[in-house]
């Protein structure tokens, strides 16, 4: 659907009849049976506890539960709506990053909330963490981050779509005053969005300060003479231009072509439509 990887790393782990099994399967699948085992030690009156991370739990030897909080899920419609939600973006930004490195960065991912609820135990403020909501987003900003003008329902691009839905997944934290899952919410989309920059090579913050100037100079006018006879001058090989489009396509969607590309790829259209009669 969008820009991949050029490596081998893209392709599925391995197939069942004719539907691809990625690493973001795996996770998924992984996170039903942690939901089916949540269900089943709490019908059993099993205290889950002692598998939600806790800092204090945590520093005197509770060393399993970075790798089993996340696996405590509550069953529920919105469980089953956040698992596609997460394969459907989790599978693109696999494709883009390769397998080796989407491990890299899910490891990354998993990292945040022991090291968000560690820094507050400093503060001593201790906090209980569990579920992978917060894992869900961030991994729906590093999927924005990839391809952030493309269109999504016909009218609205997915950073913004990414910005709304940061902003509502916080909002249901400050109520309550959960300072702590709201830390590791930021945390994770943080560490997305930089891990993405980074796979792309650019630089982790920019910001163009001159679209908020306050005072902008006027533009100059200048008399252009009007000239009586006009020819419209097409580059020799306008398809050698077309490829470097076309790449761009690719990775980042049409949308993300500036009119000027757009006008190229329609001369280039309309003159193999004039070379074909």
């Amino acid at each position: 659907m969008f820009g991949v990887t050029t490596s081998d790393e893209d392709r599925p782990v391995t197939w069942i009849g004719r539907y691809p099994v990625r690493i973001i399967t795996i996770v998924v699948a992984v996170y039903v049976l942690g939901m089916f085992a949540t269900v089943a030690l709490g019908t059993a009156r099993v205290s889950l506890l002692p598998f939600a991370f806790n800092a204090g739990s945590f520093v005197h030897g509770s060393v399993w539960q970075p790798f089993t909080c996340t696996l405590i899920q509550s069953p529920s419609f919105f469980f089953l709506i956040s698992m596609l939600f997460l394969h459907w973006s989790g599978a693109e930004v696999e494709k883009f990053l390769g397998r080796n490195r989407f491990l890299l960065f899910f490891g990354l991912l998993l990292l945040v909330p022991p090291v968000v609820m560690l820094s507050w135990s400093a503060l001593g403020e201790y906090w209980s963490y569990a579920g992978s909501y917060e894992l869900t987003v961030g991994m729906f900003i590093a999927f924005a981050a990839l391809y952030p003008n493309v269109e999504m329902l016909g009218w609205v691009t997915l950073k913004w779509l990414a910005f709304a839905g940061l902003v509502l997944a916080s909002m249901q934290y400050l109520p309550n005053h959960d300072w702590g899952n709201l830390s590791v919410l930021w945390g994770m989309c943080l560490a997305s969005f930089w891990y993405i920059r980074f796979a792309q090579g650019r630089p982790l913050l920019e910001f163009d300060f001159g679209r908020f100037r306050l005072f902008k100079p006027k533009p100059k006018f200048h008399i252009v003479q009007k000239s009586t006879s006009r020819r419209v001058v097409e580059p020799e090989d306008v398809y050698a231009s077309v490829d470097p489009i076309l790449d761009k396509i690719a990775k980042s969607g049409i949308g993300s072509l500036t009119p000027g590309e757009k006008q190229t790829l329609d001369r280039a259209r309309n003159r193999l439509l004039k070379n074909s009669d």
